[in-house]
């Protein structure tokens, strides 16, 4: 028996898609799998880019310029990918992340920081899923849809404001699952550790002490989170909903360095602010 994993004529909107990290392996994946893509970011060339690639791939785009933070351009941009490629299917929320500028110590977290991070982690993120699951229901047609969370959402030091967006999207996904389920849309998030992306500071296969500290002892790609999306789109994952898989690498062995930063923080930007 061959077990095939094919999202053959469906369309997935990706948020946050681009950039050579989480979105553009998320969309690589999709194409690869047999699923069109909607595209959606805030930058044009990295759209360009992964539109290509969706192409090279022998699947349909449609790419979107928006900043999520702007929830009737976002609307309109999902709608506008619905109408150029057909009722989508899925989708993966991929925006998100705190830049160093929003790495705080508690005792002096700054309110703006926390509301930015609610933006830009989770409330978009109730947006893109109520579009699509209102063409969904009214279709009468299944779905599922993956929301990209972080360990962090279990609490991690210094990234308080971005932990407690993860956890409230983890909390929305769930409520979703419920909601939703009756009319056959699943609803779940990968929760990645560490991964090595154009933002986290490393190259791609650096081995630190910090990536030892880590069960399989190093630190994750895109690839890995991708796959993980890519199984519970599929309908290899039919009966899970509800749910948030980690993908770290397995439990942590890390702790605190001496200067109160989580072990595995080798970004130099963030360790200026804190060293």
């Amino acid at each position: 028996m061959t077990v095939t994993l094919s999202l053959n004529d469906r369309v997935v909107l990706v948020v946050g898609a681009g950039g050579g990290g989480i979105g553009s392996s998320v969309c690589h994946r999709l194409a690869e799998a047999g699923a069109d893509v909607v595209a959606v970011g805030n930058d044009a060339e990295h759209l360009d880019t992964v539109a290509a690639e969706v192409t090279e791939r022998g699947q349909w785009v449609h790419a979107e310029v928006v900043d999520v933070a702007d929830t009737e351009a976002l609307r309109a941009a999902i709608d506008a990918g619905a109408g150029a490629l057909g009722i989508i299917d899925g989708v993966v929320n991929v925006v998100g992340g705190a830049t160093p500028q929003y790495w705080h110590r508690l005792e002096d977290y700054p309110m703006e920081s926390l509301d930015h991070l609610l933006t830009v982690n989770l409330r978009y993120a109730l947006v893109s899923c109520q579009q699509v699951a209102k063409g969904l229901i009214e279709a009468g047609r299944p779905g599922s849809m993956v929301n990209i969370s972080s360990i962090a959402s279990k609490g991690q030091p210094l990234l308080s404001g971005y932990g407690a967006a993860k956890a409230g999207l983890d909390s929305l996904g769930r409520a979703m699952a419920s909601e939703w389920g009756r009319y056959g849309i699943r609803v779940n998030g990968v929760a990645p550790g560490t991964i090595n992306t154009p933002r986290s500071g490393r190259k791609p296969g650096d081995i630190d002490e910090a990536s030892k500290a880590i069960a399989l002892g190093r630190r994750g790609t895109p690839d890995d989170i991708a796959d993980a999306v890519l199984f519970l789109l599929s309908d290899m994952a039919s009966y899970i909903s509800g749910q948030t898989i980690d993908v770290d690498g397995g439990p942590s062995r890390a702790g605190l360095a001496p200067s109160g930063l989580p072990v595995f923080v080798t970004n130099p930007a963030i360790r200026e602010r804190f060293e």
